[in-house]
């Protein structure tokens, strides 16, 4: 084949652009994502949490906390997404504040535990995480990222960039409050693998 110095026809009235086919693949490749992998092999859990509360006249807060604990010695976590949301009513909005905290270790108080589910639903794998909820702040630990929220549904996606390394946590908070009275909820969830 010769080489194509010339893509621009000047000749004639139809101007075509000449071009050669250089793409070199042998054959189909598909790509997928590290947490794909890892779902096949049973190895992706998510966990959630929520809260919520009436709130009198004068208004108020709700908090729900979620703590990743990595017990495992050997193996890390890597977070694939965070999502969670503020639920309110819709004439309450201009009434809302609301941040979403993610927070490297950190503690929680009066824990409950939380059940972590495997996301491949054939897969009887149980996670390493140790996983606790409270309806109270994170306290201690390094803030990583807090943003703000307006009312309704968020997702961040990380695909992998967090690592929770062994024996470290990992500590996500949503909380919400009202100036006026009006039901408020809040949640969080956080989807993982394991390797």
């Amino acid at each position: 084949m010769g080489t194509n110095d010339h893509i621009f026809n000047d000749s004639g009235t139809n101007n075509l652009i000449y071009s050669q086919v250089t793409n070199t693949i042998a054959s189909p490749s598909a790509v997928a994502p590290p947490s794909y992998s890892a779902s096949l092999a049973g190895n992706v859990f998510s966990a959630f949490t929520s809260n919520s509360a009436s709130l009198g006249l004068l208004g108020g807060s709700v908090v729900t906390s979620l703590r990743m604990n990595n017990t495992s010695a050997t193996k890390s976590a890597y977070i694939i997404r965070l999502a969670g949301g503020v639920g309110v009513a819709l004439n309450l909005l201009s009434s809302l504040s609301a941040s979403y905290s993610i927070i490297n270790g950190g503690s929680l108080t009066s824990p409950s535990g939380v059940t972590a589910i495997n996301n491949n639903l054939g897969s009887s794998n149980t996670s390493m995480m140790s996983m606790t909820s409270s309806t109270s702040a994170v306290s201690g630990g390094t803030v990583m990222i807090t943003t703000p929220v307006v009312g309704g549904p968020f997702i961040i996606d990380f695909d992998g960039a967090i690592i929770i390394p062994p024996s470290s946590s990992l500590s996500l908070s949503m909380s919400a409050s009202l100036s006026v009275a009006g039901v408020l909820s809040v949640q969080t969830s956080a989807f993982w693998w394991e390797a």
